[in-house]
């Protein structure tokens, strides 16, 4: 072989390596603004730089979000986007701009809110970081501002340097008609929280679009990780030092609001799970299905307290069996004369309100339908043991979806081994609980 064939054959391997790893390249700065395209009716973006490795991995880096509505700015210092590397090489730049892939997973690092004034920090302080956490994160019976919330300074007592999230948003096209999503965030130091549920789509056009999905069921797990005892060593200040009277002020303020608001109240179980769940180190496992399902931004756009008026909620305090939430009626001779005259004025004003409320024009309401459609990229499987190994998704009796790589499988368990932010926990099911398994292909 003379030295112009092999400088031949070497030019050809060159090209056969750098063309496609060009095209990965070029076709990634169309994926990202694809990406940003789809969010871009939340507010405005801005970034730095787009990069691809080789493994089919996007970086979006040193990017700027601004809401709708405010000055104040949110900064990240990257979105990772991991997709299917063959997307990226075959598919056209404007199907990369426009069509979403089946699956997809973004990690958000380091989210801050950053930038001039202070109008979106105290939008989210007023809102007790909903939808981001429930539970309006212990405000009754401490909180200085009404909502109930904590003031700025009390939220800057909590907080003297502004919290840092991590967050990872995943989805997998599950059928035609239905998508499987997955929310985690992660506050280092404060909590770990996550929000599942399955989307249904209004049709099975091949381009994926999330605006229009349909929700009916969300499932929450929370786990403290410090922002309990820093408000309850603030709160107990306000309570002779101590949690205990703080606790128990925090559920007769809760029974306050539900009398008015709702004419019921707590039973005292319910009332003795929420002091719990004020505590320390705690973990909460929630289920909320909506009374009638509705579109995903009608469910965004809700309040804290207009959500918990349109859901059945069953909940459960660490390994505890889930409890269906029930309130009771009043118990009006447990009430003194002053309380309840208060209660009925405040009754009266809120009635009042409402009548106000619906004397306004009203939209008119959307028509919900939901169909099934056929089963495309997930197969169902009976024997189990056959998915040691692969990647699963597996069902349980409460509904709730569990995506992660079977390890191992004996007669009482299943060991899973699922994403947790940027690194991987091991995780075990009741194989008791579980309801089906499939397997993705």
């Amino acid at each position: 072989m003379n030295n112009r064939t092999k400088l031949i054959i070497l030019a050809v391997l060159l090209a056969a390596v750098a063309l496609p790893y060009w095209r990965i390249n070029h076709n990634s700065q169309f994926f990202a603004e694809g990406i940003i395209g789809h969010l871009s009716h939340l507010g405005e973006w801005s970034q730095q730089g787009v990069s691809t490795s080789l493994n089919g991995e996007v970086s979006i880096s040193g990017l700027t979000f601004r809401p709708k509505g405010f000055q104040q700015s949110i900064h990240i210092n990257s979105i990772k986007v991991h997709t299917d590397m063959k997307k990226l090489l075959f598919s056209g730049s404007q199907s990369l701009i426009t069509h979403m892939p089946k699956n997809m997973t973004l990690s958000f690092s380091n989210v801050r809110v950053s930038g001039d004034g202070n109008d979106l920090q105290q939008a989210i302080n007023q809102a007790n970081y909903w939808p981001m956490a429930a539970q309006y994160l212990g405000a009754f019976g401490c909180g200085e501002s009404p909502g109930p919330a904590f003031s700025n300074s009390q939220w800057q007592a909590i907080f003297p340097m502004a919290p840092t999230f991590n967050m990872e948003v995943s989805y997998s096209l599950v059928d035609d008609y239905h998508i499987d999503f997955n929310v985690n965030i992660d506050s280092p130091g404060n909590w770990f929280i996550a929000w599942s549920g399955t989307l249904t789509r209004p049709s099975d056009i091949e381009r994926i679009t999330f605006h229009d999905t349909i929700m009916d069921t969300l499932y929450y797990y929370h786990i403290d990780q410090g922002f309990n005892k820093k408000r309850n060593d603030m709160c107990a200040q306000y309570n002779k030092n101590s949690f205990a009277a703080y606790r128990l002020k925090s559920a007769e303020e809760i029974q306050k609001h539900l009398r008015v608001y709702a004419g019921k109240e707590m039973p005292d179980f319910l009332s003795n799970q929420y002091q719990r769940a004020l505590s320390e180190n705690i973990e909460l496992n929630a289920i909320f299905q909506l009374i009638e399902p509705k579109y995903i931004f009608e469910v965004t756009d809700m309040s804290q307290t207009q959500f918990y008026g349109q859901v059945n909620i069953e909940a459960a305090l660490g390994e505890n069996e889930y409890q269906k939430i029930e309130l009771a009626d009043i118990d009006f001779l447990e009430l003194d004369m002053d309380t309840l005259r208060a209660e009925m004025e405040a009754k009266q004003k809120e009635a009042e309100r409402l009548e106000a409320e619906a004397n306004k024009p009203k939209e008119l309401l959307k028509t919900i339908t939901r169909s099934i459609g056929r089963s495309v990229n997930e197969t169902k499987i009976s024997d189990w043991s056959q998915a040691v190994g692969q990647n699963i998704k597996v069902r349980t009796k409460r509904g709730r979806p569990i995506f992660g790589r079977l390890m191992s499988i004996d007669s009482d368990q299943l060991t899973i081994s699922s994403k947790y932010m940027r690194g991987n926990a091991t995780i075990t099911v009741a194989r008791k609980d579980v309801v089906s398994m499939s397997v993705s292909r």
